[in-house]
């Protein structure tokens, strides 16, 4: 290839998808982004790579699974490094994969078919393509970007090792696929695709032998995740397809294969989470309709592919890449959009392989232009439509919900609303979704877990109480149900019962976050502090990133009077990402208390720049200045406090008191 007709053609499809994909940059956290980042520990330091690489992806948020994504959760780690909890620094780096990948796609389709239209086309359409794009909006579809990327690679350098020889690109492409197993299961195909690509090219010799390392990596890879699922967590599958026979799964295919075409050809009503109905039986209409679709389409493919051989290739890669996503072996559902992510470049290449040597030959030159720009832009637009759908978790569910009307699942996603909204703060919405959810399946455990903390934040903890005990009652051992509920006591001042319940969650999981802080609380109302300490210190152990058991310890030494253990734990709450007014407010308190007065001054500074609307940390910083005989800058920061707060007593009293001070300082300056 030459790198300088290669350039210009990246550039322009570069630019196109990063003006197609720039609203993504403004969205926020979305569903499990929650679970895989925001409430995750392991992301947050990188003294977590061994846990990385050895536990499942869930295991920091406690949450059971049965994936291995290690990469995934390293590039999260290096993103929080960077960005902390700024969602623009995530969403930029899967624009940036998708942009690589796409340029990936260029060089992999150019090389396959050494046509610069085709390539061109192909790379474009999978750079904007609104049925695959949830991969780059999507921040916890990382595993998809990160997988293909190393997909790409692994391909191209053994192409590239076929035609040199050189074992140096041979190495780098056995490393490229390792890493792609890495990033998401589905790489397991690449062996299957490489096969595919000795068979390309006829007039070379055939020869398998250098497929041999791959097959038995990928056996390797087979059976040490088996063992790590069966070890590491006990998860079993509990997913919708894995109740419905083998038989039954296939012929349901038949008519996933067909959606997932029209996906790719016509994207419309695009949305997260999709429930396809079951196939029930060989002779049922719709079962018959999809089957001899693809048996047409397979006829076409066939007459193509006499002239020209691009066809087939396109196609078996399509094909191969689905197997893993066909439920063959049963997974968590039977269709998802991402899930397109690679086998779309199959797709993308027999589409635009069929406009430049087909339609083009048929049409004249401007009406093909024209018939792929309108094409090209229609994609675009729709792409950037759905990119509105992405912006936060209540936008998701909401078109989930707009789309699933008779998805016996409903009740999951009027969950997953509730707890959107809980989190955004809406709380009647949750509660009201809530409600939806369990009026469609009453026996579903979780939101009734939902409806008490969201009648905990409206101030009904009475009512909360009722239905986290239902929830516990629906589900044997349900840790945050137990927590939740633990805090519910707490809060109407049943302590010892509080305390009962947190032991009692301990009991099931003596990792309980939750269950320790809880405790910690209890005990400090109670005037335990030793005890609420170490509680504190415990949750501390479990999050080792998490602010608020070192916050809760400084204002605990803070009652022993130990000062300096005191700031010891203000600062790692602050190093930790608690940054709000009042931790600068305590902050200045126990410098103050430490003998450090300049510190305690900048903590006060830092308080009123965060929240200017507050009257302590003028008032505050007013009695500092006073200590040292700053008289008018006491007076200045008492009068911001009580524009702040008129009529408060005690600031007009300072006032008074410093105005004393002065008059007295200046009459002891004035005698000789």
């Amino acid at each position: 290839m030459n790198s300088n007709s290669n350039t210009t053609p990246i550039l322009f499809i570069t630019l196109i998808i990063v003006i197609v994909f720039s609203n993504s940059l403004k969205s926020d956290f979305a569903w499990d982004d929650k679970y895989l980042i925001v409430s995750n520990p392991y992301v947050k330091d990188f003294s977590y790579l061994p846990k990385v690489f050895t536990s499942q992806l869930y295991d920091g948020s406690g949450i059971e699974s049965n994936f291995y994504r290690p990469l995934q959760l390293f590039s999260f780690a290096i993103d929080y490094s960077i960005w902390k909890l700024n969602p623009f620094g995530y969403h930029l780096t899967s624009l940036l994969l998708h942009i690589f990948n796409s340029a990936l796609v260029y060089y992999t389709v150019f090389i396959i078919c050494s046509s610069f239209p085709i390539a061109f086309l192909a790379a474009l359409m999978f750079g904007v393509s609104p049925a695959i794009s949830g991969a780059a909006y999507y921040i916890s579809a990382r595993a998809d970007l990160l997988m293909a990327f190393f997909v790409f690679l692994s391909i191209l350098f053994f192409i590239k090792y076929r035609e040199t020889r050189k074992k140096v690109l041979y190495v780098i492409s056995i490393i490229s696929f390792i890493l792609s197993m890495l990033c998401k299961e589905m790489a397991m195909i690449l062996p299957f695709l490489l096969v595919i690509e000795v068979f390309r090219n006829r007039g070379k010799k055939i020869s398998l032998r250098p497929l041999f390392l791959y097959f038995i990596i990928l056996f390797l890879y087979i059976f040490l995740r088996v063992n790590f699922t069966t070890a590491s967590s006990g998860f079993t599958d509990q997913s919708f397809p894995a109740g419905i026979p083998l038989w039954k799964r296939i012929l349901t295919d038949f008519n996933v294969i067909v959606v997932y075409i029209r996906l790719l050809l016509f994207p419309s009503g695009l949305h997260m989470q999709r429930f396809i109905k079951p196939a029930e039986g060989l002779f049922k209409t719709d079962v018959l309709l999809a089957a001899a679709l693809i048996a047409f389409l397979i006829v076409v493919i066939r007459r193509l592919s006499r002239n020209d051989k691009i066809f087939l290739y396109a196609a078996a890669w399509f094909f191969v890449c689905l197997l893993p996503v066909l439920n063959i072996y049963p997974i968590s559902v039977f269709l998802h959009e991402m899930w397109l992510y690679l086998p779309s470049v199959g797709f993308y290449m027999f589409f635009s392989a069929f406009i430049v040597k087909i339609i083009a030959k048929k049409i004249n030159k401007i009406a093909a232009i024209l018939f792929i720009t309108s094409y090209v832009t229609y994609y675009c637009l729709t792409t950037i439509a759905y990119g509105k759908t992405w912006h936060d978790s209540i936008s998701l569910f909401s078109n989930d919900l707009k789309y699933e009307t008779t998805s016996p699942f409903r009740h999951l996603l009027y969950n997953n609303a509730a707890m959107a909204y809980y989190n955004k703060g809406e709380f009647e919405k949750s509660i009201e979704y809530c409600k939806k959810s369990i009026l469609l399946d009453p026996k579903y455990s979780e939101p009734y877990n939902n409806l008490g903390i969201s009648y905990i934040a409206v101030k009904k903890p009475v009512r909360a109480i009722f239905f986290l005990k239902r929830a516990i009652q629906l589900k044997r051992g349900y840790v945050d149900a137990y927590c939740n509920l633990g805090h519910a006591y707490k809060i109407i001042g049943m302590q010892d019962k509080a305390i009962e319940i947190s032991k009692t969650a301990i009991g099931i999981n003596p990792r309980s976050y939750g269950a320790y802080c809880n405790l910690g609380y209890v005990y400090s109302e109670k005037g335990e502090i030793d005890k609420a300490i170490e509680s504190f210190k415990k949750a501390s152990r479990i999050r080792k990133k998490e602010y608020e058991p070192h916050y809760c310890m400084g204002s605990l030494y803070i009652k022993k009077n130990n000062y300096e253990e005191a700031l010891k734990e203000y600062k790692k709450a602050l190093e930790f990402g608690l940054g709000d007014s009042d931790l600068y407010n305590a902050l200045a308190f126990v410098y103050i208390k430490n003998n450090k007065f300049k510190e305690a001054e900048d903590a006060l500074m830092h308080s009123i720049a965060l929240n200017n609307n507050q009257f302590e940390p003028h008032n505050n910083l007013g009695n500092l200045y006073s200590m040292f005989g700053y008289h008018d800058l006491a007076i200045k920061e008492y009068r911001e406090a009580l524009d702040i707060e008129p009529g408060n007593k005690g600031i007009i009293s300072n006032i008074e008191k410093v105005k004393r001070e002065k008059k007295q300082a200046l009459h002891r300056n004035a005698k000789p």
